[in-house]
């Protein structure tokens, strides 16, 4: 283990005060730490735990050795080594029930590769759907089957530009956790659990797909006159379901990716939350200006 780094410990005795408590050891290099107690500021020296997981302070955070130190709201990530990176398909589908638990196991059991390679896979899938529904309804939008397939270019551009929003809301999440929350602002672990969160985000849309082409299936797109009472009463079923269905999935990916923010910079459930709207309305400027440039397919039409 690397001096300099600190240590996540659950439970730490004052041996002047009597006090227990936890917080960050400055890891001392030969299996203990060092911190001052909270109450009467004595230097305690304590024995490390087994195989930790250790974090090396960034700039700005403070000192195990100080008095006041941040508790961790996810101190099992500093109690267990990390495991060797695998695509773990378990917690990958506990991530829609259990996020908490899931993303804790998969913080210590993945890495940057494999949380973006489930971005770059099911963003792919994601714009090709997109484009053959813009096909097949794109007259009542202003497209047609030539604007929306034209050498595949609005396709392509609509996946580079889902990357580049996911990046984008990593990103924030981890610079929004670290200089307003103090978390750990740890890049790379936040790409990697959001990443994990993406499979979720691209079944909301494709539900809402399917809501969508359901909705204004047989109907005349160019002439809403023609509908009558049956194919209104059709569409305006659809329009309520659409809007529910986009109401409980935007809760639930709220919960779940906020969760991922949270273990990935070790900051309280509420705080990923907030952080999560801000990053999230970053990312949405992404698709905006993307929209603004080159019309994008319906499904990621901000």
């Amino acid at each position: 283990m690397e001096h300099g780094s600190v240590v996540y410990v659950r439970q730490v005795s004052c041996p002047s005060c009597g006090l227990t408590f936890a917080g960050y050891l400055d890891n001392l290099g030969d299996g203990t730490g060092v911190v001052n107690c909270p109450k009467c500021e004595t230097r305690v020296v304590h024995a490390l735990p087994s195989h930790p997981v250790e974090q090396v302070p960034l700039p700005g955070h403070d000192s195990a050795t100080h008095p006041h130190m941040r508790a961790s709201h996810h101190p099992g990530l500093y109690a267990q080594a990390k495991r060797p990176p695998r695509l773990d398909l378990t917690d990958l589908g506990r991530v829609a029930y259990q996020p908490t638990k899931a993303f804790e196991s998969l913080y210590l059991s993945t890495n940057l590769q494999r949380g973006l390679s489930l971005v770059i896979l099911f963003s792919l899938a994601l714009a090709v759907v997109n484009t053959i529904v813009t096909a097949g309804v794109g007259q009542f939008f202003g497209y047609d089957t030539r604007d929306a397939l034209l050498l595949g270019l609005r396709g392509f551009v609509s996946w580079i530009v889902t990357l580049l929003a996911v990046l984008v809301f990593a990103v924030v999440s981890a610079v929004v956790a670290r200089r307003v929350y103090g978390g750990r602002g740890e890049r790379g672990a936040t790409i990697t659990l959001v990443g994990y969160c993406f499979p979720a985000y691209v079944l909301v849309n494709l539900l809402l797909l399917v809501i969508f082409t359901t909705g204004f299936q047989g109907l005349d797109l160019t002439d809403v006159s023609s509908w009558g009472v049956r194919g209104t009463d059709q569409v305006l079923l659809a329009a309520a379901a659409f809007v529910m269905v986009a109401l409980v999935g935007l809760i639930w990916l709220l919960w779940i990716v906020s969760e991922a923010i949270s273990v990935a910079n070790d900051i309280s459930g509420s705080e990923g939350v907030l952080t999560a709207i801000i990053a999230g309305i970053a990312a949405g400027l992404v698709y905006i200006v993307a929209g603004a440039a080159i019309r994008l397919p319906i499904g990621l039409s901000p």
